[in-house]
């Protein structure tokens, strides 16, 4: 198999994955070790924005009453957290929740954090709340930084009895008062929501604010791969193909506020992550391997290919797997974790995390190439990035599929500076079990509880790609890639050029190269 040598361009992509990138709650922020992997993240992948739960959760201690019933503001443990994300580059969304207890309408709390869910009991104080929390927030950072966040009402307000125990009404209302608040600090600070799971309420939400004149300046939902299944168990009734259900409820949610004259509002979605239910649609959130193992840097890839057309802003549920969510253990892999982050406990990569280190380095536009032959499922992307040529590889399949290996040859068109060469150096990171993903090494060593320094080193080493090089003729202004990706590999190339004077080498030279470059480190 040969791709065409026929290559026009195509827009660059947008990265809609780094407009945002989550953690659990704020008081999660005040870890050392969460903080050290914020840093690592924002250094290695540049997001934009976070978002998280729980700024006004009583454990960060923001409101009480004072002897006379008037409401007193508290910001120490706040500006620890948002100073700290402040300092490391990060433009918070800033999710405006729980409901401080001492001004609650009722005392019905949900999740693991115990979030009270119930309106407040004077509409008015909650405003007043919002309203100090944004000028507090200005006098701090300034108006010139505080105007490019986003403030986010609620989380999840659809899902009555658990998130949210008002009426949908409720919480429109609730919104309401949160934008008058923000809006009388200064117009330009960005209001949006509904926060909504499963993309539900976001067309109510749109007409109601339209109708009584709310500002809205995104639209915020969640969604999760996990639909395929949970919507439509044993895919039955399902009107997609397999693979497409995330991407197409983008589409359709977007074609419909388009229709009814959103289209122009930012579409933030502020959570999604790579969990699959099993066919049955039963979801298991502790513990699921799919965003441990080798499964997760191909499915990232295949989803936020598919869905970036649809929405501007992609936010991955979580960084760090260092989350309060479920019990936290010394186990990297411990079937009580949530897994989440696309670092583990001891901050090492995940495979999800090359995915969008490797996205990250695709800036130029795209070379339309059409492969005649591969899986289902797999795909590439191939950019011109002016001094060389890039390209991301994956032969992704969803969880269901029967296995099938994609080999072929990919002629990879090069910029003038290297298309008159006589050969290019082809340098590649794999990521496969064991180099990239080292949930399978921790499988092959026995899933220890505790880890000598032996296993220690052992999976960090297998936490990242296995890398390579080799040189390659240049034909026709092309360098032929040849590969073979098995299930869920995915692989990165880079072309390179060659010094003056080097001559290639022997295979068996070749050979003693590759296996020097086979360490541990990123691409």
């Amino acid at each position: 198999m040969s791709a065409s040598t026929s290559a026009p361009l195509l827009p660059p992509l947008k990265h809609a994955w780094k407009g945002c990138i989550c953690q659990g709650t704020a008081s999660e922020i005040l870890r050392a070790d969460v903080q050290q992997h914020l840093r690592f993240l924002q250094k290695e992948l540049g997001y934009r924005a976070i978002r998280f739960h729980a700024t006004f959760h009583e454990d960060m201690g923001v409101v009480e009453r004072a002897a006379d019933g008037s409401l007193v503001f508290n910001w120490a443990l706040v500006d620890k957290v948002y100073d700290f994300l402040v300092e490391v580059g990060f433009d918070p969304i800033v999710e405006l929740n729980p409901m401080p207890a001492c001004m609650a309408s009722g005392d019905k709390t949900f999740f693991f954090f115990k979030m009270n869910v119930t309106p407040p009991k004077v509409m008015a104080e909650w405003e007043q709340l919002v309203a100090a929390t944004a000028s507090h927030f200005i006098e701090r950072h300034g108006l010139d930084r505080v105007r490019r966040w986003k403030f986010e009402v609620w989380n999840e307000p659809n899902l009555n009895n658990q998130f949210w125990s008002g009426t949908q009404e409720e919480y429109f209302e609730l919104y309401a008062a949160s934008a008058r608040a923000l809006k009388g600090v200064h117009p330009d600070l960005q209001v949006g929501g509904p926060a909504s799971a499963g993309g539900e309420m976001v067309h109510a939400f749109a007409a109601w604010c339209s109708e009584r004149g709310v500002p809205m300046d995104f639209f915020s939902y969640h969604y999760y791969p996990m639909a395929e299944y949970g919507q439509y168990p044993w895919r039955e009734g399902s009107p997609f193909s397999p693979g497409q259900c995330f991407a197409e409820e983008f589409r359709k949610t977007r074609a419909t506020l388009t229709e009814n004259g959103f289209g122009h509002i930012p579409h933030i979605i502020t959570e999604w992550n790579i969990l699959h239910c099993g066919t049955n649609g039963k979801a298991k959130w502790v513990g699921s391997s799919d965003v441990v193992r080798l499964f997760g840097c191909a499915a990232v890839l295949h989803h936020n290919l598919h869905a970036e057309p649809h929405v501007d802003v992609l936010g991955y549920w979580t960084a760090s797997d260092v989350m309060h969510e479920a019990r936290v253990t010394h186990r990297r892999y411990d079937d009580r974790n949530q897994h989440y982050g696309i670092l583990n406990i001891a901050g090492e990569p995940k495979p999800a995390y090359h995915a969008f280190a490797f996205l990250k380095r695709l800036t130029g536009p795209r070379y339309d190439i059409q492969l005649p032959a591969k899986p289902a499922l797999a795909d590439l992307i191939v950019t011109d990035e002016t001094v060389s040529t890039r390209a991301l590889l994956w032969n992704f399949h969803m969880p269901e599929m029967k296995a099938q290996t994609w080999t072929g040859r990919l002629a990879l068109p090069l910029p003038p500076a290297l298309a008159s060469a006589k050969q290019v150096r082809l340098a590649t990171a794999l990521v496969t079990a064991g180099a990239g993903s080292a949930y399978e090494t921790w499988i092959a060593l026995g899933r220890p509880a505790s880890l000598t320094r032996v296993d220690e080193e052992a999976l960090r080493t297998a936490a990242w790609p296995r890398q390579a090089s080799r040189y390659v003729e240049v034909i026709d202004g092309h360098a032929t890639l040849e590969f073979t990706l098995a299930r869920d590999e995915v692989l990165f190339v880079e072309t390179l050029p060659v010094e003056s004077g080097v001559v290639m080498g022997t295979s068996a030279e070749i050979a003693a190269l590759n296996h020097a470059l086979e360490y541990p480190g990123a691409s």
